[in-house]
């Protein structure tokens, strides 16, 4: 979404609606310091398969929630940044040779498409170094390339006008986590720019481990599965010991309103610590079966960077997304992968307002950055 710019430091609303709840945040983004700075951020619940997998299934039940938040929240900016992901993106690493930007956006375009492609996909690409060729001995550019259907960005860009939102870019996750995770201290202690990272996302149906070595994110893997099971079955075992409903704390942190929230029993509630759900078998199955995927995933995704890439061993996995609010999550996956697992709960260059959870807005803050 190509749109003219509004200037340096403006104040910006960021919808994140790569998952089933959308994620809101108005702020700005200092291009002098590196300083994102939130105001107001907060959870849009949605039906479930409202949006499916990155995709939009039900149009105007998004724009009436999201009226609904923004009024709520008080949000006045109308000119938005949108941050999606989904089974319908793709994203290539290239190499290829020097040449003019127009030469570069064409070779790009055939690469990433090929010559059979009939699908009207957006491509974009940034340059990310430059390498040798070891045969011809020649200079050649890496380029990494991601491409969308025309037809998504266009139904994102409808949705926005239906919401009475001024579109004014277009970002994926990916990118964003490029441009967050570029330096920084995480949780002040890890300093980004020379450590070797696992950044995972937990989210209700997928999970995306990326690997980020000394600020750069050399792969990124998004899986279909996520955690959405564990919650039926706690709300499953709620309902058979009579639990009444309440608003749990991160809710109201969040910025969910009661009537807002939907049933399910909140993750902060939900103890996933081997020992914890020891005295629950369907919850206790349910947790395994999860972890299982997760470790698998991490594992394969940690060993094959390592070989592929020549980097160093992981030092730390960083958790984000809804999942990472389960009690103990940290814990006992630290337990299962025998290396060091925490919360991602700050970031030296994100400020947000009062007890503000990064963790559900890391997409967010990341598309706010522009590289226009």
């Amino acid at each position: 979404m190509a749109i003219p710019s509004f200037g340096k430091n403006a104040k910006q609303l960021i919808i994140d609606a790569s998952s089933s709840n959308l994620k809101v945040a108005e702020g700005s983004y200092n291009e002098k310091t590196g300083l994102i700075m939130l105001e107001k951020v907060g959870v849009v619940p949605l039906d479930s398969d409202t949006i499916n997998d990155g995709a939009i299934s039900d149009s105007s039940g998004i724009v009436l929630a999201l009226k609904h938040a923004l009024a709520r929240l008080d949000i006045q900016t109308k000119t938005t940044i949108l941050t999606i992901e989904g089974a319908y993106m793709h994203t290539r690493d290239l190499e290829l040779p020097a040449a003019k930007p127009e030469q570069l956006k064409d070779m790009v375009k055939y690469e990433i498409l090929g010559q059979g492609q009939t699908k009207d996909m957006i491509v974009d690409y940034i340059t990310c170094g430059k390498t040798m060729d070891e045969e011809s001995k020649t200079e050649k550019i890496k380029v990494r390339a991601t491409a969308i259907p025309t037809e998504v960005a266009n139904d994102y860009r409808e949705l926005l006008k239906g919401a009475e939102l001024t579109p004014y870019a277009l970002d994926v996750n990916p990118n964003g986590i490029r441009k967050l995770f570029s330096s920084g201290m995480i949780n002040g202690s890890t300093n980004v720019s020379n450590s070797t990272l696992l950044l995972i996302e937990l989210s209700g149906r997928t999970t995306t481990v990326t690997v980020l070595d000394k600020g750069f994110p050399v792969l990124s893997r998004r899986l279909q599965f996520g955690h959405h099971n564990i919650r039926q079955v706690a709300e499953s075992v709620k309902k058979v010991q009579g639990g009444g409903d309440r608003q749990s704390s991160l809710a109201r942190r969040l910025n969910i309103t009661k009537s807002d929230a939907d049933s399910g029993v909140p993750v902060e509630d939900i103890d996933v610590w081997h020992e914890s759900v020891a005295e629950e078998p369907s919850l206790q199955s349910a947790v395994n079966a999860y972890f299982k995927s997760l470790t698998d995933a991490v594992s394969r995704t940690a060993q094959f960077s390592i070989s592929k890439y020549h980097i160093d061993s992981i030092s730390t996995c960083f958790l984000y997304g809804s999942g990472a609010g389960y009690k103990k999550i940290d814990k006992e996956l630290s337990r299962q992968l025998g290396t060091q697992v925490e919360v991602l709960n700050t970031l030296s260059t994100v400020v947000g307002p009062k007890n503000f959870i990064i963790s559900q807005f890391v997409n967010c803050c990341g598309a706010m950055i522009r590289e226009d």
